[in-house]
């Protein structure tokens, strides 16, 4: 019993990884600068376009 549950998981956890994805890269804009990153940059920066496949905010 142990066994089959312990294979399941495996088995669940390596479908789960098989369709994971990358995030996406989105343009922030702050005061003074825009910059491109996955996530906010922190507080007062607003997404100004987005979902962009490469680190440098380009298709």
């Amino acid at each position: 019993m142990r066994l089959r549950t312990a294979l399941l998981f495996a088995l669940a956890t390596c479908a789960t990884a098989a369709f994971a994805a990358p995030a996406s890269y989105y343009l922030w804009q702050g005061k003074h600068k825009t910059v491109c990153a996955q996530t906010s940059p922190g507080k007062g920066w607003t997404r100004v376009s987005g979902a962009f496949v490469r680190p440098d905010c380009s298709f």
